[in-house]
């Protein structure tokens, strides 16, 4: 009987362990969210974003390369009519793909904070560079490579989701 009380404990221990090591294992789910800014102009910037939570109350990117917790971020830049202008994959498989981001995010608030340049950076792109409380600049990068600011100045977060 004492034999059976001893397998009966280690069987126990066993299973505890390995449901312990299975909630470790598992991926944490990423949490996804939507809001979009908004110009006094019209313009506007909606952005989709996954990651993974954390312990910090800012997630944030900052050039080419991985990323900590953010698995993808999306951005589309409507004119004031309403019509797309364009679209960009700014992180894609938890990778920034280009070298002039930056993203400052605040969980709690769902609201971008500090630092922003997202978007493209090629002739022919947008992009929407600044700081969240001094404003930010939609700038069109022309052809030949100059820099056109389409609108500047203060944008609001609307939360979408």
């Amino acid at each position: 009987m004492v034999n059976y009380q001893k397998m009966a404990v280690k069987l126990a221990t066993v299973i505890a362990i390995a449901l312990i090591s299975f909630v470790w294992i598992l991926p944490v789910q990423a949490i996804e969210q939507n809001f979009e800014l908004k110009s006094d102009r019209g313009y506007r910037l909606e952005t989709s974003l996954a990651y993974r939570q954390t312990q910090n109350n800012k997630i944030s990117a900052q050039g080419k390369g991985k990323t900590e917790v953010i698995d993808f971020l999306q951005v589309r830049f409507y004119n004031p009519d309403g019509k797309m202008i364009a679209s960009y994959d700014n992180i894609v498989g938890g990778t920034v793909q280009s070298e002039y981001f930056e993203f400052n995010y605040d969980p709690n608030t769902q609201e971008l904070i500090g630092n922003v340049d997202l978007g493209g950076e090629s002739a022919g792109d947008v992009f929407l560079k600044g700081n969240m409380q001094e404003g930010l600049s939609l700038i069109e990068v022309e052809s030949t490579g100059v820099e056109k600011v389409v609108n500047s100045g203060k944008w609001t977060t609307a939360k979408t989701n």
